[in-house]
């Protein structure tokens, strides 16, 4: 199984959702920044309990580690070029810190949540 690690800052608020089978997935954008100081997107789904503490104690801002994971999802631009997103579903996030140093969001600046 392919797996993926990466540090980054949440782009916006996590999104939580029950799915029709009543499993709690949260989902959030992480902004990861390359050697070439180049930002790369990905978006992060967390499920079951570690999706309900993701959803309670991030936020837009927040720093973490994630481990998980990684699809490729091929998409067509409005403009009709092809396009693709990277998506990693999250075994492992750690919340480190908040960019700028700003007030934390509920809990604890470090947590590790096992999937």
């Amino acid at each position: 199984m392919l797996e993926l690690q990466l540090i980054g800052n949440l782009g916006k608020d996590p999104e939580g959702r029950y799915t029709q089978e009543g499993v709690f997935v949260c989902t959030f954008p992480v902004a990861v920044s390359t050697r070439k100081d180049e930002t790369v997107w990905v978006e992060v789904s967390a499920w079951r309990e570690l999706g309900e503490r993701c959803h309670q104690f991030l936020a837009k801002g927040r720093q973490v580690f994630v481990r998980g994971v990684p699809t490729l999802e091929a998409f067509t631009r409005k403009n009709g070029e092809a396009g693709a997103a990277l998506k990693v579903t999250a075994q492992t996030v750690q919340f480190l810190g908040v960019k700028g140093g700003g007030e934390e969001r509920g809990h604890a600046a470090e947590e590790e949540i096992p999937f």
